[in-house]
């Protein structure tokens, strides 16, 4: 069985490390493409596998909301352009809210 905690805080990690400006514009486009897939399949999988058989706990809502920044994230790094304006906006918010629960995750899967 796969660490999936693990290799969803991964995924957010490399994720936010591609998507932030400095690196966007410095990291090829096929590299980037690529974090953006691994990024939008470990958000689906958060929300629509993890999530939607754990709602009621604690982190079946943190996969759900985790899930949901990873996806938008993701689409910030392929297709921005899919995006309405405002969230194209909220970036810095997207991306900072995405660290935190990196962060959560990192921190709770070390003390394990």
């Amino acid at each position: 069985m796969l660490p999936m905690g693990n290799i969803v805080t991964c995924s957010m990690i490399a994720g936010l490390i591609v998507a932030v400006p400095p690196m966007a514009k410095i990291c090829p486009r096929p590299i980037r493409h690529v974090f953006g897939l691994i990024l939008l399949a470990a958000g689906f999988w958060n929300v629509l596998w993890y999530a939607s058989q754990h709602i009621r706990e604690f982190w079946g809502l943190a996969a759900f909301c985790s899930g949901v920044l990873m996806v938008i994230t993701s689409i910030y790094i392929l297709k921005p352009n899919w995006l309405p304006v405002f969230i194209r906006k909220a970036k810095p918010v997207v991306l900072l809210m995405l660290l935190g629960f990196a962060v959560l995750y990192a921190i709770t899967i070390s003390r394990l």
